[in-house]
């Protein structure tokens, strides 16, 4: 779907939250029209540890409710012509997807053509029927009445079932609580609403993989932004990027803590070990910190620590003040290698 490049970031997001959580994937291809491409597929391994591990409130419930789930997204109100583009592209895609499963069915059991498959055959081909989840900023009570849509007593407040046949729900986000439990899909809300969520996963501790994740991500897709001519952007762009300025000072004030916090730490250990040698464990302290806000812990690999460690004071200065020009890890492994020399 072409609707705003500022799409990339919902893609982004998603895939980021639940990469670990199951298979997600973009821009699936149902017709030759750029317009009806399905933004985003997910198909969830329940047996995952990271469903219990990393609670993302009513976003899971969204993303656990059926085997295969569709998710499109719009960053405005919600319209009649979207909700029939939405059923058009699933329906196509199913339509496909169906035929093939029949037909891989048919070859298993040795089954001609004109011969139907059985019970439990079709009912398993049919478990993998997607159901599609609409998350849209905000829609009007007419839109909603009109294609019958019906509150999701079970989910909450902004949730909304429509006709079972069409195996489809609509998100408001506008309407969702500000709570813990929503603030993961009010990211994906307007400027007000991602703006309150991103306070709300700040102050979750530093070692969630999925915080230290969505603050990376943001961070490059701002990076992303910036890299684009002004005039190119639309206006959905242009408030993204005013919400998301948070984003640079609240990174910069983290930068700033993790110095003083290396500093005091490296005065503690010099009282014990040396004055210099403590500062220098407080500035790879302090790294480490920098490292995680922006790319994640799964970056800071033991290559990556022991190379830390053959940085002089001056270098980990340099390095502090690289990380906010880096946009990828490779930026920062490079870095690493052409100072320490190890591979």
């Amino acid at each position: 779907m072409a609707q705003y490049k500022h799409d990339r970031f919902f893609k982004f997001y998603i895939q980021c939250l639940y990469k670990f959580k199951g298979d997600t994937r973009q821009n699936i291809e149902v017709h030759n029209d750029e317009d009806l491409e399905i933004d985003l597929m997910f198909v969830g391994n329940t047996e995952n540890a990271r469903w219990q591990q990393e609670d993302l409130g009513l976003f899971d419930l969204l993303m656990q409710s059926h085997a295969t789930i569709i998710i499109e997204h719009y960053s405005s109100y919600l319209e009649e012509t979207d909700i029939n583009k939405s059923i058009t592209r699933k329906n196509l895609y199913w339509e496909a997807k169906k035929k093939e499963l029949t037909e891989i069915a048919k070859s298993e059991q040795k089954l001609t053509t004109s011969k139907r498959l059985s019970k439990e055959a079709i009912e398993k081909i049919e478990s993998q029927n997607p159901f599609t989840w609409i998350l849209t900023v905000n829609s009007s009570e007419k839109l909603l009445k009109l294609c019958d849509a019906k509150p999701d007593l079970e989910l909450g407040l902004g949730v909304y079932r429509l006709s079972p046949f069409l195996r489809m729900g609509i998100v408001v986000i506008e309407q969702l609580e500000n709570s813990l439990e929503n603030m993961w899909l009010k990211m994906l809300g307007n400027r007000e609403s991602a703006q309150k969520a991103f306070q709300s996963i700040q102050q979750l501790s530093p070692e969630r993989r999925e915080k230290n994740d969505i603050i990376g991500m943001c961070v490059k897709y701002c990076v992303y932004l910036r890299e684009m001519p002004a005039d190119s952007l639309t206006p959905e762009e242009q408030n993204f990027m005013r919400t998301m300025a948070q984003i640079d000072a609240w990174y910069e004030a983290e930068i700033n803590k993790a110095k003083l916090e290396g500093k005091i730490e490296g005065k503690i250990e010099g009282k014990i070990e040396g004055k210099i040698e403590g500062e220098l464990e407080g500035k790879i302290k302090s790294a480490k910190i920098i490292i995680r806000a922006k790319f994640g812990v799964e970056v800071l690999t033991t290559r990556v620590v022991s190379q830390l460690g053959l940085l002089n004071d001056g270098q980990l200065d340099e390095f502090m003040l690289e990380m906010l020009n880096w946009q990828t890890p490779t930026d920062m492994e490079r870095w690493l290698y052409e100072v320490t020399g190890v591979a």
